[in-house]
């Protein structure tokens, strides 16, 4: 994870910033998890937002922003936490304009997320508070994990069946690969991610053939609060996905998105599932 280290300067890892802005969703929760309140002075909107950030009960009374580089200039914060793609421009601008900020790619992994919480720690003066955030997660993780001979691969004859078949879909049947950090949490939950047989990395939008010729035995379904009715939601709730040969699991999408305890809640929901 050097790109990520790479991404502040030195000169502002070597001391504990004052005052702290997070322009993305999973620096704000990591901001929120890692940070002391009187270090943060602006969170973006989506922090506050119930139905795509697991933290936005913490947020209180912590200024919002937009994510725009002026407003995050009049705040004048130490480090400004981004993201890498759709606020590029904006991340040029803040440099610029003399900002630190610390860019965060999506993780796409467990491993990728546990070296994101240390990073950001590392950054903001909080390597304590980082180290104990990533030990609780491990343990957390490793109790959800099945036992050896239940795992995909770890039968002690090589039985490929001996965890269950699933897909862990999203609305309009977007299917979560094994190079994502939901498809990676389900493996780790002790499912076998059958969306990896259709030689898709981090995702795919499947059919309803695609998922019955799959045979799966599970179907994680993501869910949102708040969430409406639409034609992308109605087709998780197809008539031919909703016989008796599937287990249907639904999971709040807000626990897969970003690096926190969110992960492990839904490693111990799945764990559970699957018992």
């Amino acid at each position: 994870m050097a790109l990520l280290a790479a991404a502040v300067p030195s000169s502002a890892r070597a001391e504990r910033p004052a005052r702290l802005a997070s322009i993305n969703l999973c620096g704000d929760q990591l901001l929120l998890l890692l940070a002391e309140r009187r270090q943060i002075v602006s969170l973006s909107y989506l922090a506050a937002d119930p139905a795509v950030s697991a933290l936005a009960d913490r947020v209180g009374d912590i200024p919002l922003n937009s994510g725009r580089a002026e407003e995050l200039v009049a705040l004048q914060p130490d480090l400004v936490l981004s993201g890498t793609y759709q606020q590029r421009m904006t991340n040029g601008m803040l440099r610029r304009l003399g900002l630190a900020v610390l860019e965060l790619p999506p993780a796409d992994s467990l491993a990728q997320s546990l070296a994101q919480i240390r990073n950001v720690a590392s950054a903001i003066g909080a390597v304590e508070k980082g180290e104990a955030l990533v030990r609780s997660l491990e343990r957390r993780i490793a109790a959800a994990r099945p036992l050896p001979e239940g795992r995909p691969g770890g039968h002690p004859g090589g039985h490929p069946g001996a965890a269950p078949g699933a897909l862990l879909l999203q609305p309009n049947l977007y299917a979560s690969g094994p190079d994502s950090l939901a498809g990676d949490l389900l493996e780790e939950a002790g499912y076998r991610n059958l969306a990896a047989g259709h030689a898709v990395r981090h995702g795919t939008f499947l059919t309803l053939e695609d998922i019955l010729l799959a045979r799966p035995e599970v179907l994680v379904l993501e869910t949102a609060i708040g969430e409406g009715t639409s034609l992308a939601r109605h087709r998780l709730d197809h008539a031919a996905l909703r016989g008796s040969a599937y287990r249907r699991i639904a999971l709040e999408g807000r626990l897969l998105t970003c690096p926190g305890p969110g992960l492990a809640v839904a490693a111990e929901l799945l764990a559970e599932a699957r018992k």
